[in-house]
């Protein structure tokens, strides 16, 4: 079953498709615009409508400033798991290739219809053909413009992030942009405010047809301010989308007023467009474009949203359709041109040939698609893989649309669902910066289903680090994380979570009983609050107030408060730090329990005979590498240490001197000596102390191997 996480893919993912798809039926209603002079487009109908020319206006409000918000959305999603080189890597080889290769196929072909078209429209003689602006940058990107535009946002938007990283090290401010996000759709006041900027720039403009909306950048190299002010905004906010964990259901939940509030403002647009079709400088224009920018963001909003509430279904035919999607964008408009110059002059009505472009032109895009592209290196360059095209199995949902996610904006393919393998939980090549402090570098670690995964190291390794990226209160500076699947800032992930750091406060007028309700209350399927209380150990001290436990109860009720929602993941910072011994051991039996039920545990301590007893792998960590990993007996093995107890009038100091002693101490008159070579200190003790009493040799534990594993790597 899919996660919500995945779920909300599956949706964005159908919006990038249909506003793909969208603008082969807007180009495809170009030849039927009334009133166009011959020239602006490949053929003049004989049989113009004004429907086709309101409809095609009313989606060339939103389609592209819709598709950007997408981007945007995705665009974090693929710099977050894949990191700075991948991201590149991947954007250059989905963008870029196809833009060169698009267009040098593309518009000599374009330009062969055009002249066709043209020699049919001027009677059989074809007029001069205009030339080139000469302005710097001159040049024509045709329908691939929006690759180019699309190229130069991520470049502002990785600049812009690498800023922020800097300026930001606390995060205070984008905790506050993630609010104001949210909030901002909430109340609905985003669809007024985002549209306030391209308002702004299509005020400045001194020749604007109301018509074409936002000028399409097709003829110049050099970024116009209209279009990169409206789609940079798209782009932009649904970057911030991402980052916040709970702004895709706020746009869920206001879909239909979104969606009604666009209906208003276009059926007004719609009405000065064929009242006043050119601007003129005054308070029309004005008005006219502050409606513009909120009508852009009605149906953006409104799209998503109602896409998030009837799409988030895994569906095969929508899958395809958006596989196929990124291909018939990028081929279409030679097709949609040249049956618009084969029908242009039949004798028929519009509302006949107007659909036989569209299903002519689309069975041939998809037919194409499946055969020439779907199973093909093309395929592999414009959807990330290739597919089986005959005798292939039908497609079953899979735990993640991000495979299957391709094209311009959305995140391509990635190697595997973290789901997938038996990983809850993983960083991949994760560096992590505070100023000039490397953190983390280039880190690898996962946690799997049913396991406990101590990380151990010494202060300042990069364990909390480590543990702040998996709880989504950090972000990487590159590398990849995923929890349970989707990512940690998304709620969905949060909620199957459990979390009891070293430091927390708790209400101290409310008693464990009222704060294990409390947390329970925000997971749908939690465990009974006596049950949870039994499992933690505290039911003698349920209904005292918090603020009069001791210590090692405080924890007890931390641990509570942790495992009360049923956790598949819990992550424990030095659980048993204050703990008595029957504390410690009853919380070993109910953690023992979780592991039992597949609970997996991410436990952090300083106790290496806690790590020891419970852990099914370590992990060490030191100057933000993992310098080591694999299960207890493995850490034991990647160390020839063994340890050696007896009773000696020697010294720990004259000992400690000798050849292949690691390390010595005094413990309860004896001396415990780790060594690398026990058989020679042994045969010296002997030699050395007549008096040798109570001799024990021992392979080393965890402790000596830990000791050893963190020396070699300072």
């Amino acid at each position: 079953m899919n996660n919500p996480q995945d779920q909300r893919l599956h949706a964005l993912d159908a919006v990038r498709g249909f506003a793909l798809l969208l603008g082969v039926a807007f180009h495809a209603a170009f030849s039927f615009m009334p009133g166009w002079p011959p020239g602006i487009w490949a053929m003049n109908d004989n049989s113009p409508s004004q429907f086709l020319s309101d409809a095609a206006f009313v989606t060339h409000i939103f389609r592209m400033s819709l598709f950007f918000f997408i981007a945007g959305y995705f665009g974090r999603l693929l710099y977050q798991r894949l990191g700075a080189g991948g991201f590149w890597t991947n954007r250059l080889m989905r963008i870029l290739v196809p833009l060169i290769v698009g267009w040098v196929i593309l518009y000599p072909i374009i330009g062969y219809i055009w002249t066709v078209g043209l020699t049919k429209v001027f009677g059989g003689t074809l007029p001069p053909m205009p030339e080139m602006p000469k302005t710097p940058g001159a040049f024509p990107l045709a329908h691939l413009w929006f690759l180019y535009q699309l190229l130069w946002l991520y470049v502002a938007a990785v600049a812009v992030r690498a800023l922020v990283v800097r300026l930001d090290p606390a995060q205070k401010l984008r905790g506050f942009v993630d609010k104001l996000v949210t909030g901002s759709i909430r109340t609905m006041i985003g669809m007024l405010t985002l549209g306030l900027p391209l308002a702004a720039a299509l005020m400045s403009l001194s020749f604007w047809f109301y018509w074409q909306g936002i000028p399409t950048p097709d003829m110049s190299l050099i970024p116009q301010v209209p279009a990169t002010v409206g789609f940079g905004t798209a782009f932009a906010f649904g970057w911030l989308v991402h980052r916040s964990s709970d702004a895709l259901k706020a746009i869920e939940q206001r879909w239909l007023q979104h969606i009604a509030l666009a209906i208003v403002a276009t059926a007004w647009l719609l009405h000065v467009v064929h009242t006043e079709p050119m601007a003129q400088p005054g308070q029309t224009k004005t008005l006219f474009a502050l409606t513009f920018g909120a009508a852009v963001w009605g149906w953006v909003l409104g799209l998503t949203g109602a896409a998030l509430r009837f799409l988030s279904n895994y569906s095969a035919t929508r899958r395809y359709i958006a596989d196929a999607s990124y291909w018939i964008y990028l081929a279409h408009l030679p097709v949609v041109a040249a049956f618009g110059v084969l029908v242009g002059h039949w004798q028929l009505h519009w509302s006949v040939k107007y659909p036989f472009i569209l299903i002519a032109s689309f069975a041939l895009l998809f037919l194409s698609y499946h055969l020439l592209v779907r199973g093909t290196v093309i395929g592999q360059l414009l959807n990330g893989r290739k597919h089986r095209i005959w005798g292939r199995k039908p497609e079953t949902p899979s735990p993640s649309p991000s495979p299957t996610s391709p094209g311009p904006g959305s995140p391509g393919p990635f190697a595997a669902n973290t789901a997938g393998g038996g990983a809850v939980a993983q960083l991949r090549g994760i560096t992590k910066r505070y100023g000039a402090v490397t953190a983390l570098n280039s880190i690898d670690i996962e946690v799997r289903r049913g396991e406990l995964l101590a990380v151990l190291g010494p202060n300042g390794a990069g364990k909390s680090t480590a543990i702040s990226l998996w709880l989504g209160l950090i972000e990487p500076d590159a590398g990849v994380v995923t929890l349970l699947g989707g990512e940690p800032q998304d709620i969905a992930q949060r909620r199957m979570l459990g979390v009891m750091m070293q430091d927390v406060e708790m209400p101290k007028e409310l008693r464990p009983r009222e704060l294990v309700a409390l947390a329970s209350s925000y997971y749908s399927n939690p465990l009974e609050v006596d049950e949870t209380l039994r499992r933690a150990g505290i039911l003698p001290f349920a209904d005292r107030p918090y603020g009069k436990l001791s210590g090692g109860q405080k924890r007890q009720a931390q641990f509570a408060v942790a495992i009360c929602g049923r956790p598949k993941v819990l992550f424990l910072d030095e659980p048993t730090v204050g703990l008595d011994i029957q504390a410690r051991a009853a919380m070993w039996t109910s953690i023992r329990a979780l592991l039992a039920d597949g609970c997996s545990i991410v436990l952090t301590t300083h106790y290496l005979e806690e790590a020891e007893a419970l852990a099914d792998r370590v992990a060490v960590v030191a100057k933000g590498r993992v310098i080591a990993s694999g299960s207890v007996d493995d850490m034991r093995a990647l160390v020839a240490c063994r340890q050696i107890s007896c009773e000696s009038s020697l010294t720990a100091e004259e000992v400690r001197s000798w050849p292949a002693v690691v390390e010595v101490a005094l413990e309860d008159q004896k001396l415990r000596i780790t060594t690398t070579d026990a058989e020679g200190v042994v045969r010296r003790l002997l030699a050395s102390d007549s008096r040798l009493a109570r001799l024990e040799v021992r392979q080393a534990g965890l402790n000596e191997a830990f000791n050893e594993l963190t020396r070699e790597a300072a």
